[in-house]
Order: structure tokens, then sequence, then C-alpha cells
């Protein structure tokens, strides 16, 4: 499927500012491939699907979950909207016929994040974070430029600031993002060791 069957089959799924997210995210995506020698049209198709089931209503998220079998934990049972990664992965799949499983991964881990990312995992992760569309929060200049200096530092980044938002809106935290901050601090702990 080309970028324009992918776009017309995709923007009824979608409001108009999840779409001008989409392509913001796809555009972004595409640049930090280029400067980390990432596969450029993986990058941009995983981007541009990475939210195909943001806009399903909240309850109908779980039950299409359950319905596909896909496995639900405990931050995803109370809050149903977490479960839009895994969601557009299968969608991704089924309706659009991705079948590449750099993509699927991508799409399913775009807002938690995972211990061990591929390059592609953490490209579609920041640039869903740092797309230009996105409205201006605390940080946000700093990390953009982190973003194309150094991926990791820019994942503990926004991880940070992710959890201390979600701890201040005493909102569900799932427990992916959590696992995922700590993996990456040991990582630059490692990391930084190495070099003394």
């Amino acid at each position: 499927m080309d970028r324009v069957d992918m776009i017309r089959k995709l923007k009824p799924k979608l409001n108009e500012k999840r779409y001008v997210h989409s392509v913001g995210v796809e555009y972004t995506a595409a640049t930090l491939a280029f400067v980390y020698g990432a596969d450029i049209q993986k990058a941009r198709i995983a981007g541009l699907l990475h939210d195909c089931a943001k806009c399903i209503p909240t309850e109908e998220k779980l039950k299409k979950a359950k319905k596909y079998g896909l496995p639900i934990n405990k931050s995803e049972k109370a809050n149903p909207d977490l479960l839009h990664g895994k969601l557009g992965a299968y969608i991704a799949k089924e309706k659009f016929g991705i079948k590449d499983p750099d993509i699927l991964s991508a799409i399913t881990y775009h807002t938690t994040g995972h211990p061990g990312m591929s390059l592609l995992d953490k490209i579609i992760f920041v640039a869903d974070f740092i797309e230009p569309n996105r409205k201006m929060i605390r940080d946000l200049t700093e990390i953009r430029r982190e973003a194309y200096e150094d991926i990791d530092k820019c994942i503990i980044h926004i991880l940070e600031n992710t959890l201390e938002y979600l701890i201040y809106k005493d909102t569900i935290i799932d427990e992916l993002t959590k696992e995922t901050y700590d993996y990456y601090v040991a990582q630059n702990k490692n990391k930084k060791n190495k070099t003394k």
C-alpha cells in the first residue's frame, strides 16, 4: 500500500488534530532516521500509523483488544486508552497490510517504550513526543535538541517528564514506562562508568 492509499484509509479513523499529529510524527521520524542511519521508509510508515487506534472510544479499545486476543496488563485494564499502541499495531497489520515486525513493534511501544528498544522503536517513541505540532511543555526545546544529539539521553528525559506529569496528575502509570525508565537510567550509568 502506498502513502496516498494509506492516508486515504487513515484519515477517516482520526480526528483532525490527531491526523495533523500523525503527519508530524511521520516527518519527524524520517528526519531522525536520516540522522541515525535507520530505514527512512519504515520510520515514515510507523510514524504515520502509530496512532491509528487512538480515536477508538475508550471502552471500545478494551472490547477490541479482548476480541483480538491481545495481552492486557493491569494498567491497561484500569485505563484502556493505554491499549492504543497494541491495538494500533494490530490494525496496521490487519487493515493496512503492514507485516514488518520492526514497524509493528515501534507502533506497539510508542507511548511506553520498553527495555532494549530497537533504533526504530526509539525513533518513533521520540518523534511522537517532539513533533512540531506538539504544544510547548517544560523542557521541550532541550528535548528536541537532545533527540538529534543523543537519542538515549533524550529517551531518559522524555520518560522523566512523563513520569513526573503522571504522578502530578495522579494518573495510572503503565508498568512498562517505569521499567523502561529504570533500564535506560542504568544503561546510561554503565556508559558513564565505562568512559571514566
